[in-house]
């Protein structure tokens, strides 16, 4: 009998300790970015009185999301649609696009400030549970 219940004591204690490792064994414990990637290209010389611009998904970007003290690099890469979803642990990250053109693993556009068009970077907070949408749309000015 006395076995029996150090046995039970044991249990209980193991099970409360686990109670310390907090969320993860009670709930999410990573958040989710997710959206689309679209290409918008305006003008050109055969297209001198358009109008609007047209647009359309951009297959195969590459998206990094580097968390903001540099330990944790993500990428996620979009499908036909231009979709993504990648999930992440909590926390406030860069999120940077590339755009590679077709059958080449080098990108052809990149974003930031030296890049003709622009499409981010964007910051992105991310919390466990949650969703964050970040939609990026790559502008070309064809000529």
């Amino acid at each position: 009998m006395m076995v029996l219940k150090r046995a039970a004591l044991a249990v209980i204690a193991l099970i409360l300790s686990g109670c310390a490792a907090g969320p993860a064994i009670f709930g999410p414990s990573t958040g989710t970015v997710a959206g689309h990637v679209t290409l918008r290209a305006c003008g050109g010389a055969s297209r001198i009185d358009q109008t609007g611009c047209r647009v359309s998904p951009a297959v195969d970007a590459q998206l990094t999301f580097v968390l903001s003290d540099g330990s944790q690099s993500t990428t996620a890469t979009t499908d036909a649609s231009g979709a993504y979803r990648v999930a992440l642990k909590p926390g406030t990250y860069t999120a940077r696009l590339e755009l590679h053109a077709s059958g080449s693993p080098s990108p052809a556009i990149q974003s930031g400030p030296t890049s003709r068009g622009y499409a981010g970077p964007k910051q992105v907070r991310v919390s466990a549970g949650q969703t964050f949408t970040a939609d990026f749309t790559y502008t070309i000015e064809l000529l």
